[in-house]
């Protein structure tokens, strides 16, 4: 009989995934790039803190619960 669960890769899964691995991507590529951009003299804050909130929701996928 089935249990109801799902063999498969169930939704919260691919959520965590996707809050595991994109957020520091982007994160990474945004503080790259501010760093370039800075070293010609334009330094944008907001692309500094933007790339450190991405950085921190790669904590937001532990709270996701596992199946």
């Amino acid at each position: 009989m089935a249990t109801g669960r799902s063999s498969g890769w169930g939704w919260r899964r691919i959520l965590r995934l996707v809050l595991t691995v994109v957020p520091p991507l982007v994160g990474v590529v945004l503080i790259g790039q501010a760093v370039v951009v800075s070293i010609g003299g334009d330094i944008r804050r907001w692309q500094f803190v933007l790339g450190a909130i991405c950085l921190c929701l790669t904590f937001a996928g532990r709270l996701v619960p596992e199946e």
